[in-house]
């Protein structure tokens, strides 16, 4: 009985606890509203005679402090580009290949260079509307309790992953109701099914229509940010606007969806976004191995494999080259309306922390979806302010390092990074004045979770072999097979109808390839030739000949064929570049690509290059390999790349994390280790 009493006593005393705090929170929220405070008071007292929609209003005023909007009047300078993009989808439904090209450059073309806007933010506690909220409150517990398949969530739930009326920092007063009226009729269709499989599929058609092209924000990176209503209408923008439509989506049908987001890849430079539909749990955790592609129950996150495709080819790829199937997930957060308490931006103070944690609804799931364990770690140096060092990941473009998670500092110079995800290369490190300081060695957290310190050896490797500066990867795979059994070709006539075959390719191509080519009969056209139902992919083509003196020379012509897609064609083709590249056009019903050299010729020798990232060992271009050590990268020396593709550096300090770069040409690397005669890419 005293044990109950006791337990009863403590729960009282816990919740008023969180009463109190819930209360101090939503004055902290009304005073932030300032002149605008009447009108959150306005729909508290609406509710007056509703105590669970009072709840959920005070949820959301009291979470809404710090949330801001930004103002569309900063950024009116790029509208005239969203008014012809949603004005042109509204009359076409669709944008094709190039036309978001065209609609762009014409008004650039009309106005002075191009736009460079300032974009200003609002808080939201000081621009909201009485009358907005409560049609919202409103709405939101119609969607949920009138939704069969989810009127038996909780109402935390509720509050936590429907009743928010935003996840990113834009507003649309409007957004719930347009969204509901485009996707209504999908959960209507598939009313028997349960709300996760009504989510999914509302979430794989959004994603078919949103026009996720980095490519074309790159070019126009004015744009971004813009407003909900811009990206929303256009259906354009980046992984994280297409989820931010479908949660919203997702909501405004009462189906309960969150932000998840992993901060940045352990092997790949970029960080990668998802929407969470709630109740929807993994079938397992992902242990960040190398596995192959083998169907959909293999996805544990989406876009974890580079391609998802399972091989079973691989002749032509050198022996000592390690394929990478997935990319490694370091940590996984949910992005919560609700503030949560325990997160770095709450507990911080006035310490300056690095801008991915300074996010108060920020909530580490690494758990739920990966296989992860606690990290101790003894710092090198002292930390100025002595509370908080971070684990980092590498970031190629500047060689540098970004954090991915953070713990505190013990009084002995030990911090405890919780649920981290293994198989990763991972830098401690503190944030000081902005910027990524080294705080003790890198270090291998290998599959069983045990620390493997990366600190040059005086022992050194006798020889290492180097083929590339990035990993070969699966999508690269996919590019090469497209070119198995495909074929070089000469003919005389213009039907072609003499074409002779002067090589076909028989292994996949690794990189760059070369060809001598024997006793090939005299032809005006110099053909490459796919299969119906290839991609034709081929980045680029050098044909070769005697000229007049009898000297091999580069044969030069005009190019015929296929004429390819938009970006990809025949221009591509014969451009001398190895990024750009060709993709045929199958609605011309034209399997061959080549060359017109206005007279018969003879090929001695043919130069290709398959569809590739460019990252494998270039002969004669100029190489500098790195180590990490002392704090920073430490150059072994310059090579120039040998005829058989790849460097060989001697005498190399074992255990040691390194980095290749092309001088020449080209800025992508990944961190590396040289172990049993391959490099290990992370």
């Amino acid at each position: 009985m005293t044990k109950h009493i006791i337990c009863t006593t403590l729960i009282v005393v816990l919740s008023l606890i969180s009463c109190r705090d819930s209360e101090k929170q939503l004055q902290k929220s009304l005073e932030q509203a300032g002149f605008n405070r009447m009108e959150f008071e306005k729909v508290l007292v609406h509710y007056q005679s509703d105590p669970q929609k009072l709840k959920a209003a005070k949820f959301l005023i009291s979470n809404m402090k710090n949330k801001c909007s930004i103002d569309s009047t900063s950024i009116m300078s790029v509208q005239p580009y969203y008014d012809a993009l949603i004005n042109y989808l509204k009359n076409h439904g669709d944008y094709g290949p190039t036309m978001m090209y065209y609609l762009c450059d014409s008004i650039k073309n009309k106005t002075a260079g191009s736009p460079s806007p300032t974009p200003l933010y609002n808080y939201d506690l000081q621009i909201l509307t009485s009358d907005f909220l409560i049609s919202h409150i409103d709405n939101s517990f119609e969607a949920w309790q009138n939704n069969p398949q989810t009127r038996n969530i909780g109402f935390s739930d509720f509050c936590k992953f429907i009743l928010p009326y935003k996840c990113d920092n834009t507003f649309w007063a409007d957004v719930f109701p347009y969204l509901f009226g485009c996707y209504k009729h999908i959960a209507d269709t598939l009313k028997t099914e349960s709300f996760i499989q009504i989510g999914k599929s509302i979430d794989k058609q959004i994603k078919h229509n949103f026009r996720q092209d980095g490519i074309f924000l790159l070019q126009y990176p004015f744009l971004q940010p813009t407003t909900k209503y811009n990206y929303t209408m256009a259906r354009l923008g980046s992984c994280a606007e297409a989820n931010y439509t479908v949660i919203s989506t997702l909501r405004s049908l009462g189906i309960p969806a969150a932000f998840n987001l992993i901060p940045y890849w352990g092997n790949s430079n970029a960080a990668h976004s998802w929407t969470e539909i709630i109740g929807d749990e993994p079938s397992k955790y992902y242990d960040n191995q190398q596995t192959q592609y083998d169907g959909p129950q293999s996805i544990i996150i989406s876009d974890m494999f580079w391609f998802n495709r399972h091989f079973d080819f691989f002749d032509g790829i050198p022996e000592n080259v390690s394929i990478r199937w997935c990319r490694t997930v370091p940590k996984v957060f949910r992005e919560n309306y609700a503030i949560q308490k325990d997160n770095l931006a709450n507990i911080s103070g006035f310490i300056n922390i690095p801008e991915f944690f300074n996010n108060p609804g920020l909530e580490d799931i690494s758990d739920k979806y990966i296989e992860c364990t606690d990290v101790k770690i003894r710092l090198d140096k002292d930390s100025v302010d002595k509370r908080f060092a971070y684990l980092c990941c590498y970031v190629p473009e500047t060689y540098s390092w970004t954090p991915v998670a953070w713990g505190k500092i013990k009084s002995n110079g030990t911090v405890r990074f919780e649920k981290m995800g293994k198989n990763i290369v991972y830098m401690p490190a503190y944030y000081r004045n902005g910027q990524i300081v080294p705080a003790a060695s890198p270090f291998l957290l290998d599959a069983k979770g045990e620390i493997v310190p990366l600190e040059a050896s005086q022992e050194t490797e006798p020889e290492a072999v180097f083929y590339s500066k990035v990993p070969y990867r699966s999508h690269i795979l996919y590019y090469a097979l497209d070119m198995l059994n495909c074929c070089f070709q000469v003919a005389d006539k213009a039907d072609m109808s003499d074409t002779a075959t002067i090589h076909r390719i028989g292994k996949l191509p690794h990189y760059g390839q070369e060809i001598e080519i024997e006793n090939a009969q005299p032809g005006r056209y110099g053909i490459y030739s796919f299969p119906a139902g290839r991609h034709g992919f081929i980045s680029d083509i050098e044909f070769y000949g005697p000229d007049e003196n009898g000297n091999e020379t580069k044969l030069v012509g005009k190019p015929i064929g296929n004429p390819g897609i938009y970006g990809n064609g025949l221009c591509e083709l014969f451009d001398g570049s190895r990024i750009t590249y060709y993709a045929q056009d199958p609605s011309r019903g034209i399997n061959y690509v080549g060359m017109d050299f206005g007279k018969p010729v003879k090929i001695t020798r043919i130069v290709y290059y398959p569809h590739t990232d460019d990252n494998g060992v270039v002969p004669d271009e100029l190489y500098e390999l790195f180590y990490w050590g002392s704090g920073g990268w430490v150059s072994l020396g310059r090579q120039t790349g040998r005829n058989d593709k790849t460097l060989v550096y001697k005498d190399i300090p074992k255990n040691a994390l390194m980095r290749l770069h092309d001088i020449t040409t080209g800025n992508e690397n990944r961190i590396f280790i040289y172990k049993d005669s391959k490099q290990i890419f992370y």
